[in-house]
């Protein structure tokens, strides 16, 4: 599924990911468009980004000094798994400097979740079906909400 001219995040990100994605526990699944388009169908937007004040019972919070961020996204993950009992396959996009979309089990995708915060871009973790969707912004916001 690589495109011609991948750009150096997303050949970074492969070589950083190869170990995961040779057993095929990462898999690319398409270009990210189709996933924002997907998103933009069944949550609120405003402007380009999920609205999550109009998306019920979402949580937000920021984070904003950067050196923390990273460390704080995983905690925020940690905590939005654990307390709403997330499991199964998950697909992360980022919305500028990669244009793939992957798929991983939950549990895979967490542990290669450090590489793919290090990208500078918004991040964004779905669920199936869009059932639920988790946001890390590189301005250090971080949003989670399920499909209204």
């Amino acid at each position: 599924m690589r495109k011609a001219s991948e750009n150096f995040f997303e050949s970074e990100l492969r070589k950083s990911l190869h170990t995961a994605m040779v057993p095929g526990q990462i898999k690319e699944v398409g270009d990210s468009s189709v996933f924002f388009a997907r998103l933009m169908d069944v949550y609120p937007v405003r402007g380009s980004k999920i609205d999550w004040k109009s998306v019920p019972e979402s949580i937000e919070q920021i984070e904003e000094d950067d050196s923390l961020q990273i460390e704080r996204f995983l905690g925020f993950f940690d905590e939005i798994v654990q307390r709403n009992g997330l499991t199964g396959e998950v697909v992360y996009v980022g919305d500028s400097a990669t244009d793939f979309a992957l798929q991983a089990p939950l549990k895979i995708m967490r542990e290669a979740l450090s590489e793919l915060l290090a990208i500078p871009q918004h991040h964004y973790l779905i669920g199936g079906e869009s059932s639920w969707c988790m946001c890390f912004t590189m301005e250090g916001a971080m949003g989670f909400g399920f499909r209204p």
